[in-house]
This record gives C-alpha cells, structure tokens and sequence, in this order.
C-alpha cells in the first residue's frame, strides 16, 4: 500500500481542481452567453426582492485592456443586451452577459444599473469571471487554483449588491409661481443616471416626491412644461439629505431661455443635412459630480439658422455639423473636439457657430490578392468632449432631456453610435465613400462578417484593427485597406 501524506494531497487536490476548472472553462464556452448570479440586499444584508437588475457595461479580464469601460450592444457579435432581471425573494437574480468584450478578449467584470422603489439605484461593477484567460500559462493557472485551495474555495462568488435607504423629498410649486398650473411636474438631481422620472411618485399636479435620494450633499432642479412643450425651470437648490428623513420644497419656475443663431457665413447655402447640439451644465457645478444637465437637439435650416425655445440658464456648449463643415473647436486641453462654450444668463441669446471644412474619404477595400471587398462597413469615431469630462461620438447624442423625463426614451435610446457621415460601406467594386469627415479624424477601423483588418501592436501589450490617415479639409483624400480572414490572428489575451 501506498501511503499518502497532507501534501500530497493538497496536490491532487490541486490538479483535480485544476482539471476540473479547466473543463468548466472549455465545456462552458460552447454555452450561448454565461450567468453570472447575484445577489441584492439591505444595509443589515437581508434580502431585497423585485430589484430590477440591468447589465449595461462591461470590463476584460486583467491585462493590457483591463482598464477600458465597453458599452454591451449588438455590434460587439456577443448576443443583443437583455432586458432587466428582478431579484427573487432571496434576493437573486440571474442574468447573462457576453463571453468576449470584443473578438477574444474575455469579460471579467460587468457594470449594471439596479433599482427598487425603496433604496437609492446603485450601478455597481462586479466581477463575474476571474479565471485566467485562455492562453494563460500553467503557472498563472497553477497560482489561481493554489489561492483557491488557500481560500477553501474552488469558485469565485460575486459580492452582493448592498442597497442603501435614501432620503425623502417632497417638491412642490408654490401657488403664485409663474407658468403651467395642472401639468405633472418632475425634478432632475446630481448623478441624473439614478434621478429618473420613475424614481417620482406624483400625488396631485404640482407635487413630486421620491424616495430615492443619496444620502449627503445633493440638489435638485425642478422642471415643468406647458401646454406647448415649452419647459419652466426653478433654480437649482443645494440639499442635505440624510437616509430616511423627509424634507419639503416648495419652488418658483421660469420659462426657459431662448437660443437662436446660425451658422457663419462660411458655409454656402442652402445647408443640407444640419444638425446643431447644445449643451447646458448648471453655473459654478464640475461636470464629474454629475449635476443636473439639459441636452437637446435641433436641425438646422437651409438658411443656416436654428433656434432652442427654452434652455436653463447656465454654461452652454454647441457643437454642429452639415455636409461640408463641422464646428471650430471650442476650448478644450485633449486631442477631442469640444464645443464652442457660451454664459446663458436670465436674456435670450443669439450666437453665430463658426464652422471649417470636413473632408471626404474614398476608401478602397481588398483582400490580400487584391480582390474587392464588398459590404465591408469602413468606420472613423470623431468624439466631442462636454465639460471636459463626458465624450461621445459627434452628433451621435441626437437626443432630449426632456423625453427622458417624459418616459419618451428609455435610457438605450436617442443614441446613433454610426453617424451616416462617419462611415461607408463598400460597393461591389471594393469602394466605401466616408463622405464628412472632420479632417482632425486619424484612425478608422472595419466590420465585416469574413474579414478584418490585421491587428497591430504585440500579443499581450494590446492590439488593435485599426489603420491610420492624414485627411485633407476640403478635398476628396483616398486610402486603400487591404484584409485578413477575421479569424486568421483573432485578438487575444495572450
């Protein structure tokens, strides 16, 4: 007989473990999209049921992309996002996620929004996958089943999602105020991700009243519209909240202010295909705490001009764009575009947008024998910066505050991450036109269902599908971009 020590033990332990974690990890690919379990409760950690849970966002595993934040959606060849998962009467829920951020870079954390009429939402990150990525070492593989023994515990569990009890507001307009006397009335709060209209309770015309907000220094911003659609504003009111407590507000409202301008004469007219972005922080508030913000959108007229029928009164930004011409850049210290900045005080204001010329791309698409590529979708990402904080792809934010509140969009929508200007598809000649493309534009990547660009950069340091350009403003600029079978090199960990 063959005896068998403690240490032994521990390593067939060890490798039994390994094994065993190793067969999950390959068998469990071939499911359509993983699971990941969690779990809401109190403060005291006692279960909340009906939480509605919603996966958004999503993080890679540790390595060079770890620090990026990915939106989940269907471009990402992962599954479509699902629609929100509610806790059970122990608090659990079951939601899916996409295996791979992008090609094979695989997801090790999720960012989600979750809410309950009781407690404040929250929008948690949670790591969901901590197991070495394919193409780890059996060293790195060797050290991640040895710490699990350690820690009595072959399986990663999720930490729960503790909610907190927020504090009570009840909004009022005062009788004498000014503007539409019997429309519902709604409230905007810092971090507007939480404060949304369904957060509000709305006992009689005039009242509001949530439940939901964050302990500490917080301030609201009540808004009404009329009859017309024309928005009333009260000030922004610092409070201090503390969980479980009612506090009262009783406000004024003010019609909005008006903005009008047009484009500089630069642009010849009639303009075509214009669109004009505006932008309004509170005065005196810094963008990373998330004050209440208004955001809207308007064409823009042949002529060349545009018009906002009611904007709060505070630091504006504006950005646009029509064929031919994007707005100057505003001040700003990165390598984004940012809006052209203006005071809207307690007057309506009239502004002129300065604009220079885009420039076209005409993009010719081959294989590696030199053969056409049709339908490959040729893509570039120009991002405007607001507040010098929050970026996102110009003229992409094609939305209103105001239909948030109404309930007119749900949070996904209002959003075109392909801005037609932007982007070409090829023809069967091989041929995709990008046809306004701001000439600051130095990168542009492909999609397409059978063929990629070839990735650059080193295995492990960071790779990309990307190919760069130099873009002359005004002119028609030409690229050829030649492809590799997608799956030839796919991008991976290691």
């Amino acid at each position: 007989m063959i005896k068998t020590g403690p240490g032994r033990w521990i390593l067939l332990l060890a490798a039994f473990g390994g094994l065993g974690l190793l067969l999950l990890v390959v068998f469990g690919r071939t499911a359509t999209l993983p699971v990941a379990r969690l779990r809401v409760v109190d403060p005291a950690g006692s279960p909340v049921s009906g939480a509605a849970i919603l996966v958004d966002g999503l993080r890679t595993k540790e390595g060079p992309y770890g620090g990026g934040h990915y939106f989940w959606s269907a471009t990402n060849l992962n599954g479509t996002p699902k629609p929100a998962a509610v806790s059970d009467a122990e608090g659990y829920a079951m939601v899916e996620y996409p295996r791979f951020v992008f090609e094979r870079i695989e997801t090790g954390q999720i960012s989600f929004l979750v809410q309950h009429p009781d407690f404040v939402p929250d929008r948690p990150f949670r790591v969901v996958s901590s197991v070495p990525p394919l193409g780890a070492s059996w060293k790195e593989w060797w050290e991640f089943v040895e710490s699990r023994l350690r820690n009595r515990s072959l399986i990663a569990r999720t930490e729960p999602v503790a909610l907190q009890p927020g504090g009570i507001l009840e909004l009022s307009v005062k009788p004498e105020s000014e503007g539409p006397q019997d429309t519902p009335l709604f409230a905007q709060t810092f971090a507007s991700w939480a404060a949304n209209s369904n957060a509000w309770t709305r006992p009689r015309p005039g009242f509001a009243v949530t439940r939901q907000l964050p302990a500490g220094k917080q301030g609201v911003r009540a808004v009404r519209f009329d009859a017309a659609g024309i928005a009333w504003f009260s000030e922004l009111f610092p409070l201090t909240v503390v969980a479980g407590a009612t506090q009262a507000l009783a406000v004024d409202l003010k019609r909005g202010r008006a903005v009008r301008g047009s484009l500089d004469a630069s642009v010849p007219r009639p303009i075509t295909n214009g669109r004009v972005v505006a932008h309004v922080w509170p005065f005196g508030e810094k963008p990373d705490v998330s004050p209440p913000q208004w955001h809207t959108w308007s064409p823009i007229q042949p002529d060349g001009s545009f018009g906002f029928e009611s904007l709060p009164p505070g630091d504006l930004e504006i950005v646009a764009l029509c064929q031919g011409f994007i707005s100057t850049n505003g001040p700003g210290t990165s390598g984004m575009r940012y809006p052209q900045k203006h005071r809207l005080e307690t007057n309506d204001l009239s502004i002129i947008v300065g604009m220079e010329p885009t420039a076209r791309l005409e993009v010719r698409v081959t294989d590696a024998k030199g053969n056409p590529v049709p339908n490959a979708q040729v893509v570039t990402w120009p991002n405007v910066r607001y507040g010098e904080w929050a970026a996102v792809i110009m003229a992409s934010d094609l939305y209103h505050t105001a239909d948030f509140l109404l309930s007119r969009m749900d949070g996904r929508s209002g959003w075109n991450f392909q801005v037609p200007d932007f982007q070409g598809v090829s023809d069967g000649t091989g041929l995709a036109v990008l046809p306004n493309l701001p000439a600051t534009v130095r990168e542009l990547s492909v999609n397409h269902e059978r063929f990629a660009l070839p990735a650059t950069g080193a295995p492990g340091s960071g790779q990309a599908r990307e190919a760069t350009v130099t873009l002359v403003a005004g002119r028609t600029n030409r690229l050829v971009l030649v492809l590799e079978p997608r799956d030839q090199s796919p991008i991976t960990h290691y």
